[in-house]
């Protein structure tokens, strides 16, 4: 297995490589959902899911973008020389931002305690406040890492984290430190890791300081916070609206079906990751927009599958993988996988947002989207709770869906298969209610792989799902 990986091309192994790496972030996370559930009450599963919320925030604050800027400044400057001193000079610039965010922070626990919803402690908050001071030291030399091509670290710097941090929480928990445990499990890994990423980064770039750096990094992200701030609206501020109109159990149903929901966007990101860096190259290819038509048509049609895949399987996992008392989030699991469908699939459709001077429109579509969720979440939670927040993040994503769609057609008009992908639209969508009339386990099970088979063949049939030509022979003559 190792020498058929080295066999890969070099540009194929780091793909990988990074891909591995996120999907066992995330999946770690997940696969430690069960042992935490049967080790928190409800009531302080959602307490967490409201600091985690708060941690969301605060990263957007803190980080000021600064992975992203730079990529732009360093990755854009063809000096070696140059890219180190810009390298140091934000690293050593994220430090200062985050030991002065630690020190407020830390000072203001009490104080931002009063503000959050569920009661949060002043010991919490500081946790987490020391975690998202380390912000700086992992997230720009993990950045450093990736412009280096040192994909083996990034995947051992990331992947290694993510495992202790799991093998932490279960000595926490098993102690009955409770939710405290878990942070205190989050801050031990995020030490460990930045220090060992901040010893390498510094090792190679050393540190550095310049205030036309400082001003033009700070002006440069400015505009990626208030983006980061409005994608907070439609994930994050859900919780905190539930905890506010219901209460810290429904924060924990919601956020249970929520998790398994997001296995929606894991089983779809191998294919994100391949073809997001590669589409405006297909683009620009003679007969490009056709290929891109295509090639964007499969990510749809598999991200339908993916959908009734999780769509069935959720109610299923929670019932069998969690204590009874989340048996509610059964419940909410397949209009959450819905909501993520329509996040994934904006991100599908949008291209000719990103053509040319058309950058823009992406902002102000996000704002609509966060607004109309916002507005929908205030107007419905205290009447609905959670399947208020439910329908509004699916009116919001939706709206967002159908404005990319319509927007990107307007600066790039690409031909889709409009026929053939509401055909699986629709298939998608009477396995799902079909699913939802069935009780047994067996049925279940049976409806999966019924599902399964009649959606990658029906997919086949209408073409959007490739073949390999000697299988079609052996299939079709």
């Amino acid at each position: 297995m190792i020498n058929q990986l080295r066999r890969l091309p070099d540009g194929l192994k780091q793909a990988l490589l990074y891909g591995t790496s996120i999907a066992l972030m995330k999946g770690v996370s997940l696969l430690m959902l069960p042992f935490i559930a049967y080790h928190l009450s409800p009531e302080e599963f959602g307490r967490l899911e409201i600091i985690s919320t708060f941690a969301i925030i605060g990263s957007i604050l803190v980080g000021m973008g600064m992975e992203n800027t730079l990529f732009r400044f360093a990755g854009m400057s063809r000096n070696d020389n140059d890219r180190q001193r810009l390298a140091a000079e934000i690293f050593t610039l994220t430090l200062i931002i985050g030991s002065t965010a630690w020190l407020i922070g830390w000072f203001s626990a009490e104080l931002i305690a009063s503000w959050i919803p569920g009661d949060p402690s002043a010991y919490e908050l500081r946790l987490v406040i020391s975690m998202l001071a380390l912000e700086g030291c992992i997230s720009i030399p993990l950045g450093w890492l990736r412009m280096r091509n040192q994909a083996t670290r990034f995947f051992f710097a990331t992947v290694g984290r993510a495992l202790a941090q799991a093998l932490l929480v279960i000595i926490l928990l098993n102690l009955d430190r409770g939710v405290e445990g878990v942070l205190e499990a989050g801050l031990i890994a995020a030490v460990v890791q930045a220090l060992i990423l901040s010893y390498l980064h510094i090792r190679n770039t050393g540190f550095g300081l310049s205030r036309t750096t400082g001003v033009r990094t700070l002006i440069y992200s400015l505009p990626l916070v208030g983006s980061g701030l409005v994608a907070f609206a439609l994930n994050g501020l859900d919780r905190w609206v539930l905890a506010d109109y219901a209460s810290l159990t429904d924060v924990a149903q919601f956020a249970v079906a929520a998790k398994f929901a997001l296995a929606v966007v894991l089983l779809l990101q191998p294919f994100g990751m391949w073809w997001l860096p590669r589409r405006f190259a297909v683009i620009d290819e003679p007969g490009g927009h056709k290929k891109a038509a295509h090639f964007i048509s499969l990510g749809i049609v598999l991200a339908l599958i993916i959908t009734v895949l999780v769509g069935l399987s959720s109610p299923l996992l929670i019932n069998w993988l969690l204590p009874d008392s989340y048996a509610i989030a059964s419940q909410y699991a397949v209009a959450l996988v819905l909501v993520m469908l329509l996040k994934e699939m904006a991100e599908l459709v949008n291209p000719g947002c990103f053509i040319g001077k058309t950058t823009g429109t992406q902002l102000l579509i996000n704002t609509i989207g966060a607004i109309v969720g916002i507005v929908g979440m205030l107007w419905w939670t205290p009447d609905y709770a959670v399947w208020g927040v439910i329908f509004a993040l699916l009116s919001a994503q939706a709206l967002r869906m159908l404005l990319f769609f319509i927007a990107s057609q307007y600066f790039l008009p690409l031909p889709y298969p409009a026929r053939s992908l509401l055909i699986m639209v629709i298939i998608s969508s009477g396995w799902l209610i079909l699913g939802s009339q069935v009780s047994t386990t067996g049925q279940q099970l049976l409806l999966i792989v019924l599902a399964m088979i009649t959606l990658s063949a029906t997919a086949v049939l209408l073409k959007l799902i490739p073949l390999p030509k000697i299988m079609a022979k052996k299939v079709f003559l």
